[in-house]
This record gives C-alpha cells, sequence and structure tokens, in this order.
C-alpha cells in the first residue's frame, strides 16, 4: 500500500478485526473480516484502512441467512 501524498510505501501498524454469526442448514459458523490499518513512515498523513463490508443490521453482528433462519418460518410441504 502507498501512501495517498505519494511519498512511499506505507508501514502496517495494526488491523480492526470484525465477526459476523451465519447459519447453513443449521450450522452456525463465524465470518471473520479482517481490515489492514497502514501509516506512513515518512510523512503525517493519515492512518489508512479498507472500508468495512455492509451489515444487514447497522453495527450488528448477524448475516441475512442467520436474520432469515429467526425471521422466516420453516415450510413444511
Amino acid at each position: 500500500m502507498f501512501c495517498p501524498c505519494g511519498c512511499g510505501a506505507m508501514t502496517k501498524t495494526g488491523e480492526d478485526v470484525s465477526k459476523c454469526h451465519d447459519v447453513i442448514a443449521a450450522e452456525w459458523r463465524v465470518l471473520v473480516t479482517r481490515r489492514p490499518k497502514y501509516i506512513c513512515r515518512r510523512c503525517s498523513g493519515p492512518v489508512v484502512q479498507a472500508q468495512a463490508p455492509e451489515h444487514v443490521v447497522p453495527g450488528g453482528l448477524p448475516t441475512a441467512a442467520a436474520i432469515a433462519q429467526v425471521i422466516v418460518p420453516r415450510l413444511r410441504p
């Protein structure tokens, strides 16, 4: 990753990790999203980080499949 001001490569200083609970056929799993953080050691520019993915519930942990499992009743033929 390169500094937005153009002075060179940036150094990773950490990352944010978020986890979402998901269900597939009654099997629960955790989806992990890692978003590295970078800074430039040559200038005092900002910390740069990738955008976080959208959540079905703002600020929440469940995915669309997990919410559907709870809200939509199982249909029987």
